[in-house]
C-alpha cells in the first residue's frame, strides 16, 4: 500500500488472523520500513525486531548462558546457606568457624561475580557480526509474509535478497522468491510509484483499489495537467473494461489507455457493501456505480451483527448539491 497507516492495518489483521490458527499452519511475517512511522504495536513485527530477537537468543546460546545462569542460581544458594551457618557460629561464639566460613562466603560471592561478568561480557566484532548476518538470513528467509509501503518495498533488505539474489547462509536455507505480490489501495497512488515492487521479479499482481475514490495527492498544477495523478490500477482498469471514471471532476486515476477487447476480463468486482445504510449507500451507487452497489441489509432493517442501526428516514428527501471548480451546479435526489 502507499501509506504506512494502510500498512499497519493490515499488519495487525494478519497478526490476528494468524493469532487463530493452529501452531503448526501459522506463517510468519515481517514489517519493513522506517520504524518512527510506524504504530507503536506494529513495531515489534519489523525486520530489526525480528533480527535482534534472534541475536538475542543467539548470543545466549553461544555464551551458554542458561548453564551459567543455572551455575549461579547453585552457587547463591549455597553462598546463602554458607552465610546463616557464619552468623550462627557468631552467635554462638565460635570464632575460628565463623572466621571459616566467612572466606568460604567472601569465595562464592566471587565465583558468583565472575559468572555475572561473563554473562554481561559482550562478543567481540567479529562473532556479533557472524551473528548478525545470520540472524538477517534467518529473518529473510523465514518470513512467509513481507509488508512494506510502495517505496519501501526495495529497501535494503528486499534489494540484497530479492533483486541482487545474494544467497542466505546454510543454516537459514534458501531464500524462497515471490510468488504473489497485493498492493491495497492501488488507484490511491502514482503509476511510477506502483512500479517500484516490480523489481521483484513476482509472477502475480494483486491490485486492490477503487478508481472512483480519491486518486493520489498531487499538490502541483502542472503534474496534474501532465495526468501525474492517474494510477496504474485506473490505467488497467480502463484498459481491461473499457470503462471510465464517473467522478464529477476530472480527478480520475483511470487512464486513457484503449480498452482490450475479445479476451476475458480479469478484473473481480466487489459489488456488495457491509458499511452503509442502504439509503446511504444508494447515492454512491447510483452516482458512481450505475446502481450496482449491493447491501448486506434491506431498507427499513434495524439489525446488523448484532447490532441496532436506526431507519434512516429523513434522507430519501435530501438533495446533494455539488458545485465544480467550473461552477457548474450538480444535483443528486436519494
Amino acid at each position: 500500500a502507499p501509506s504506512n497507516a494502510a500498512v499497519d492495518e493490515l499488519t495487525l489483521k494478519l497478526v490476528a488472523t494468524k493469532n487463530h490458527l493452529p501452531e503448526r499452519i501459522r506463517f510468519r511475517l515481517i514489517r519493513l520500513g522506517v520504524e518512527k512511522a510506524m504504530k507503536p504495536e506494529v513495531q515489534k513485527y519489523t525486520f530489526d525486531a525480528n533480527v535482534e530477537r534472534i541475536m538475542t537468543m543467539d548470543t545466549r546460546q553461544v555464551k551458554a548462558a542458561d548453564t551459567l545462569e543455572q551455575d549461579q542460581k547453585t552457587k547463591q544458594t549455597a553462598a546463602n546457606q554458607i552465610f546463616e551457618e557464619k552468623i550462627a557460629a557468631e552467635s554462638a561464639g565460635n570464632t575460628d568457624l565463623a572466621t571459616k566460613l566467612h572466606r568460604d562466603w567472601k569465595e562464592k560471592m566471587q565465583q558468583i561475580e565472575k559468572i555475572k561478568a561473563e554473562l554481561k561480557k559482550p562478543l567481540d566484532s567479529k562473532a556479533q557480526r557472524d551473528l548478525k548476518r545470520s540472524a538477517e538470513d534467518r529473518t529473510m528467509a523465514g518470513a512467509d509474509v513481507i509488508l512494506s509501503t510502495l517505496s519501501s518495498s526495495l529497501s535494503r533488505e528486499m534489494d540484497k535478497y530479492l533483486v541482487q539474489g545474494v544467497g542466505t547462509g546454510r543454516s537459514a536455507g534458501a531464500m524462497r522468491p515471490v510468488s504473489v505480490c497485493i498492493m491495497d489501495e492501488a488507484s490511491q497512488c502514482v503509476e511510477p510509484e506502483a512500479l517500484i515492487p516490480l523489481k521483484l521479479g513476482f509472477s502475480k499482481l494483486v491490485m486492490v483499489g477503487d478508481h472512483e475514490q480519491l486518486p493520489a495527492t498531487v499538490t502541483s498544477m502542472k503534474a496534474k495537467k501532465l495526468d501525474y495523478q492517474q494510477s496504474l490500477f485506473g490505467r488497467l482498469f480502463s484498459f481491461l473494461t473499457g470503462e471510465r471514471s464517473n467522478q464529477v471532476e476530472i480527478v480520475s486515476s483511470a487512464g486513457n489507455t484503449p480498452p482490450m477487447v475479445a479476451t476475458r476480463c480479469p478484473v473481480l468486482r466487489l459489488d456488495t457493501q457491509y458499511r452503509m445504510h442502504p439509503a446511504i449507500a444508494q447515492f454512491p451507487s447510483n452516482t458512481f456505480y450505475q446502481g450496482k452497489l449491493k447491501t448486506s441489509l434491506k431498507k427499513g432493517d434495524c439489525v446488523r451483527r448484532g447490532q441496532e442501526v436506526a431507519t434512516i428516514k429523513a434522507l430519501e428527501k435530501l438533495e446533494i448539491v455539488v458545485v465544480t471548480k467550473e461552477n457548474q451546479t450538480v444535483k443528486w435526489k436519494l
